[in-house]
């Protein structure tokens, strides 16, 4: 694949994952547009993160909300509140995760179309945090934007995402019997 089709390939995807994650709040699915939605930023973080980076860690998707979504969210909602949120959505289908229960972050809920995701049992040292998934929904669309936006301007940068798009899927037909 040439860079000029992975560039395409990270604009498609990112299209086709905020097309997912709009046709799942369309269709009332919050907790299925909550992991596209924390999945698409583990994938730009790790885009973003250095370059001896194997996998994204939790200091590369913080830092990558942090720069890109917080900026979009009108909230308290840090990084590493949002990388809490992400395992909970995750690895457990609630808000609790590590992080909260430690008091490193804040649990996140949700509301969506007159409807909250609350967790009734939380025991946190933190103050929980309600988010609106529609808002949400927007930080990521515009902090992608950005993300992109910035690649133009960021040649290292740009190789090093490129490089990593090329590790994205590649759907089409293949012959099994090959």
């Amino acid at each position: 694949i040439c860079m000029q089709e992975r560039v395409g390939c990270m604009a498609t995807w990112l299209e086709k994952r905020i097309e997912a994650i709009n046709i799942c709040m369309g269709a009332g699915y919050s907790e299925a547009a909550l992991a596209l939605l924390y999945s698409g930023i583990d994938t730009l973080a790790f885009l973003s993160a250095p370059a001896a980076a194997k996998v994204v860690t939790w200091r590369d998707f913080s830092k990558w909300c942090d720069r890109y979504m917080v900026p979009f969210m009108h909230s308290a909602a840090s990084g590493i509140d949002l990388y809490g949120a992400r395992c909970g959505v995750l690895h457990t289908s609630s808000a609790a995760s590590r992080l909260g229960r430690k008091g490193e972050a804040r649990e996140v809920w949700y509301y969506f179309k007159g409807r909250a995701g609350v967790n009734l049992m939380t025991n946190t040292p933190l103050p929980s945090l309600m988010l609106e998934l529609e808002a949400l929904a927007d930080a990521f669309g515009n902090g992608s934007q950005q993300f992109t936006a910035d690649l133009e301007g960021d040649q290292t940068q740009r190789t090093i995402a490129q490089e990593r798009v090329g590790q994205f899927f590649s759907w089409g037909s293949f012959n099994r019997e090959g």
